[in-house]
């Protein structure tokens, strides 16, 4: 990054250090183990709203991501019925759809197939995409396509890069409703959570406050297809199963698997 580029988040964050409310952590389940490293915790906070954190943390030495698809409405398996095919540790609903025809929006790799293209958007547009066994974030502005991406799910808009709120999101309402998100600190360690009845800008502040998201440094978080499309799906290392479903049919969904198939 440029350091004008850098010059000018240094003081955006400056500027929305005055005028970013207060969150905090009422309480917190005890982290539930998934296997593989992988935790789920609940947390309840408060501050302009009562919001609640369901977050799966997991490292990439230990577990993979991939993308499960629903191709046809018929055919449609929930989300729990995903992790339960795929022996999953957990699993999130992924990006945009048509809700008449199930196909995505944007870009979608499962396994190496395609489906449709990948669309910018001025800015607000990231995706997260695995490359030869390697996960990562990836920016509009980065993204370069690869015969060898197989897995990809695009999805907008961005809510932290680089440790900071995205300057985007100053822009425009910011309703309130349910949120699926996907968290990564740059070094292996992520995230895939849901927030209830914030606003982007909100989840944003939320996902930037200190000792709330304790188990790892946000370095870049993208928000996924919200709203009925949240959803949250994980079971414990001793059988219980922890399932926020989502209101209809997703076309996609990010699978956390254990490496090696454990």
């Amino acid at each position: 990054m440029k350091c004008r580029e850098k010059l000018l988040l240094a003081l955006l964050a400056l500027l929305l250090a005055g005028q970013t409310p207060s969150w905090r952590v009422e309480a917190s389940s005890k982290a539930a183990a998934l296997g593989s490293g992988a935790v789920f915790v609940i947390k309840t906070l408060s501050g302009p709203t009562k919001a609640e954190l369901r977050v799966v943390f997991f490292d990439d030495k230990h577990c993979g991501m991939q993308v499960a698809v629903n191709g046809v409405r018929a055919m449609a398996r929930p989300l729990n019925e995903i992790g339960a095919d795929a022996k999953a540790l957990a699993v999130c609903n992924g990006g945009y759809f048509h809700v008449d025809t199930l196909k995505p929006v944007g870009l979608e790799i499962s396994g190496g197939k395609r489906e449709d293209e990948f669309q910018k958007d001025g800015g607000w547009v990231g995706a997260l995409m695995v490359r030869q066994g390697k996960a990562s974030l990836v920016l509009e502005k980065e993204f370069q396509d690869a015969a060898d991406i197989a897995e990809f799910v695009q999805c907008s808009p961005w809510l932290i890069d680089q440790g900071h709120m995205a300057p985007l999101l100053m822009q425009g309402q910011d309703q309130r409703n349910h949120r699926t998100f996907l968290l990564s600190d740059g070094a292996g360690r992520w995230g895939i959570g849901v927030c209830h009845r914030v606003g982007l800008r909100e989840l944003a502040q939320i996902l930037l406050t200190p000792g709330i998201i304790t188990e790892m440094k946000v370095q870049r978080a993208l928000n996924l297809d919200g709203g009925p499309s949240s959803g949250l799906w994980c079971r414990s290392e001793d059988g219980r199963e922890q399932f926020e479903k989502p209101g209809w049919t997703v076309r996609n969904a990010i699978v956390v698997v254990p490496r090696g198939g454990k």
